[in-house]
């Protein structure tokens, strides 16, 4: 068959072009995503020094269960690539180390942040578990857990204990414990209620040699190590039974958690499957307990049982029942509204996906359901809008809720927050009113207005020498008297050390500020409580007292601020 060289030159011609064509395409198409991807990268120190091969984790605030991690290099350095832009929570482990405690908010960066990791090496509790007859008791399980914070406060109950097994000496060795008040005990069942040897039906033994209610409490420092012996009393344990009723789940996690002086302390859990006959723990010493059941969907759905309480006392408790029910959610959306002003025009506007949504339940409805017992785990949440706008907050308990919207963009404030639309106007001010959520609730019409056009303050404050190492906090009001009622236009902010501050997102209008010592009462106090009403009158009061007033113009940045001291 004969074939024109001609024709062959331009097919070979054609094919060739097709496949630059399909070549540039792709690699367009790889560019396009590539540069919707990012990174987050930073150090790992403790005392200012590498921590070599920890390993750092990144989690998305929407989807918690998708992680991704890195080590560090011999420097520290880590880098986690190919982000998709978006709110994240970055955390860093290391044998013998423990993260600094702090505000879980800190924890929080944007895609292309740059971050320092802070950690501190952690204390150690070792000893030897011996029998009455100073015999070692080889692979017994020993705890140590927590039950006040290096600040004197009850942990959160999601603190994990830490558990090691003796050898054949009898000695243990816990390390990488954080700075606090403990509690070490032998025997019983592991966190997760698996057996692996002859102690787990046992009641456990707290050190020295005592039950639960006389305990001996240590205290650790970073770098502490405290030898604990504990006299292994051996005492059998009692069983704990029932069964669960659940919507179609493959599992449900039963948890058990001992109640110390009106809180919850050590937890144990065990699973029932879905067409099991019922979970049992075993090994449970005499005492009060809550026992509840709980399952997390792939999709990050909960549901999850009421507590019950329940008391052990010389004798097996059963015939249980717990009945999972899902949890409420809170759905709604973030609405931008930009300006037309000049001197707002080409400023950067939010980014959906980096914009947080946070749920908290009221620290008074906190200490009235701690009261009650109710699961702490599940008195916040947090979640990002997606790409349009919309967002729901899942898996929250009952109770009433703060609502906090974080976002990063410098020339844009939260000028509302609304639910629905009610004839009061003042009924669906969730800036003013706290949200109610009941169990099972499906809360829509959340709206979070963005209004571009913010302001921004800076300067250093200036303090008398006897006042210099006094911790400081920077209020800013409105003065306005129409604007006296908008909680949204009340700030304070911690100064630095050096006397310097910053603070950003200031919705335009005229404003009084004034620095005074930080106190306890004022630390720990948001002005945008609905309980906070008399203290913002306070607040008022004193700033118009103080008598430095400032105006600010829309998407103006302020510097060398010089704020009034209060009772000056």
């Amino acid at each position: 068959m004969h074939i024109d060289p001609r024709r062959l030159v331009l097919l070979l011609i054609a094919v060739l072009s097709a496949y630059a064509y399909s070549t540039r395409t792709v690699a367009q198409v790889s560019d396009t995503n590539s540069s919707k991807l990012g990174s987050i990268k930073g150090r790992v120190l403790s005392d200012g020094q590498a921590v070599i091969n920890a390993t750092v984790t990144v989690s998305n605030v929407n989807s918690p269960q998708q992680t991704r991690g890195v080590p560090t290099n011999d420097n520290g350095d880590f880098e986690i690539k190919g982000l998709d832009s978006g709110v994240y929570r970055v955390q860093a482990t290391a044998p013998g180390y423990v993260s600094l405690p702090g505000d879980p908010d800190q924890e929080i960066h944007r895609v292309g942040d740059s971050v320092t990791v802070n950690m501190i090496r952690g204390g150690v509790v070792t000893g030897k578990v011996l029998t009455a007859d100073n015999d070692p008791v080889v692979a017994v399980r020993v705890r140590a857990m927590m039950v006040r914070d290096a600040n004197g406060r009850r942990p959160p109950f999601t603190t994990p204990s830490l558990d090691r097994l003796t050898d054949d000496r009898g000695v243990y060795r816990i390390y990488g414990l954080q700075p606090g008040t403990y509690v070490v005990f032998a025997g019983g069942r592991g966190i997760y209620g698996s057996g692996a040897n002859a102690y787990d039906n046992d009641a456990p033994t707290y050190a020295p040699s005592s039950t639960r209610d006389t305990a001996e409490e240590i205290t650790l420092t970073s770098g502490d190590e405290r030898t604990v012996d504990i006299r292994y009393r051996g005492s059998a344990g009692y069983s704990v039974s029932g069964k669960v009723s659940a919507p179609a789940t493959p599992w449900m996690l039963v948890s058990l958690a001992r109640v110390v002086t009106s809180t919850l302390d050590f937890k144990i859990s065990t699973y029932q499957l879905a067409r099991g006959k019922g979970f049992e723990f075993k090994g449970v010493g005499d005492g009060d307990y809550v026992i509840w059941t709980e399952y997390t969907s792939d999709t990050g759905e909960t549901v999850l049982s009421e507590p019950k309480q329940i008391t052990v006392k010389g004798a097996d408790v059963t015939g249980i029942e717990l009945i999972a029910k899902p949890l409420a959610s809170v759905g709604g959306a973030v609405v931008l509204e930009p300006s037309t002003i000049a001197e707002c025009k080409d400023k950067r506007r939010p980014l959906f996906e980096e914009i947080l949504v946070s749920l908290q339940r009221a620290k008074s409805q906190a200490r009235k359901e701690e009261k009650q017992l109710e699961l702490s785990t599940y008195g916040s949440s947090k979640a990002s809008p997606d790409g349009v706008g919309s967002f729901q907050v899942r898996n929250l308990g009952v109770g009433q809720y703060e609502i906090d919207i974080r976002h990063f963009a410098r020339y844009w404030y939260l000028r509302s927050l609304t639910l629905g639309t009610t004839k009061d106007p003042t009924a669906n001010d969730l800036a003013r009113n706290l949200l109610t959520v009941k169990g099972g609730d499906r809360v829509t019409g959340l709206k979070a207005t963005l209004t571009e056009g913010a302001a921004s303050i800076s300067g250093q404050v200036e303090l008398p020498e006897e006042r210099r190492s006094d911790r400081m906090v920077l209020y800013v009001v409105p003065a306005e008297k129409e604007k006296a009622d908008d909680v949204l236009r009340y700030f304070a902010v911690p100064v630095e050390a050096d006397g310097s501050f910053t603070m950003g997102h200031l919705p335009p209008g005229r404003y009084w500020t004034f620095v005074k010592p930080i106190t306890p009462e004022n630390e720990k106090n948001s002005l945008r409580l609905p309980s906070s009403a008399a203290t913002r009158l306070k607040l008022r009061r004193e700033a118009e007292s103080a008598k430095s007033e400032i105006e600010l113009k829309p998407c103006e940045s302020v510097r060398d601020h010089k704020p009034a001291l209060a009772g000056n």
